[in-house]
């Protein structure tokens, strides 16, 4: 099941002006915390920014901490048909793509350490790292899709998208909230390293053969 901004079931009307407010909450979210890294960005900063009212934040999200995370999602959304794109084209493959979509993840939490930081780190940190491991599954399952991997019952595909999916997410809220964090080029080995050899292999567009042998199987 979907989940709407403040972690609840999705809204099943998706009411075109609440998707057009939640963006304009994000891109204003986005455009405040790239002018002042590293500093905290404020419900005022956020609606004054995007032209609305705190009414209109609070219809949408409990928190900034809450549109932080939503603003996660939505980056981690496009990371993934990045990666997919590249993929299927050559651009890069195997363990040097799985090196460059993880950059790019930590790229995304770096630029907003200090509202993920909040976020995490508070009660509401669980909740948010759980959010944050669906994303990871969901793009680890569309990659799947997308990408031919060799031979594996769909079964494995699911389990292997929520296995890595949210073990991905706890390493790197670990990683971000420590009090002595690894250098991000060691996470980087160490996160590679550990995603099975035949998730990194996996290559080329599925073709409707393909599928005809999977419903065989």
């Amino acid at each position: 099941m979907g989940r709407d901004a403040k972690g609840g079931p999705e809204d099943p009307s998706r009411d075109p002006r609440a998707v057009r407010t939640r963006a304009r909450l994000a891109e204003a979210f986005t455009a405040v915390a790239a002018r002042h890294p590293g500093a905290p960005v404020s419900v005022s900063s956020i609606v004054a920014e995007a032209g609305l009212n705190r009414s209109s934040f609070y219809a949408h999200f409990d928190t900034t901490g809450s549109l932080a995370v939503y603003v996660l999602e939505q980056a981690l959304r496009d990371i993934s048909e990045q990666d997919v794109q590249v993929r299927l084209v050559g651009a890069a493959t195997g363990r040097d793509a799985s090196r460059i979509v993880i950059g790019h993840i930590l790229d995304q939490v770096e630029g907003q350490r200090t509202e993920l930081l909040a976020v995490f780190g508070s009660a509401e940190g669980g909740a948010a790292t759980a959010r944050f491991g669906r994303q990871l599954a969901d793009n680890i399952a569309y990659y799947f899709q997308r990408i031919r991997p060799s031979a594996r019952p769909d079964r494995e595909l699911a389990t292997t998208a929520v296995f890595l999916g949210h073990g991905l997410a706890a390493a790197i809220v670990d990683w971000l909230t420590a009090a002595d964090p690894c250098p991000r080029v060691d996470l980087v080995d160490v996160l590679v390293g550990l995603v099975p050899d035949w998730v990194h292999a996996a290559g080329g567009p599925r073709t409707h053969l393909d599928e005809m042998d999977r419903a065989q199987a």
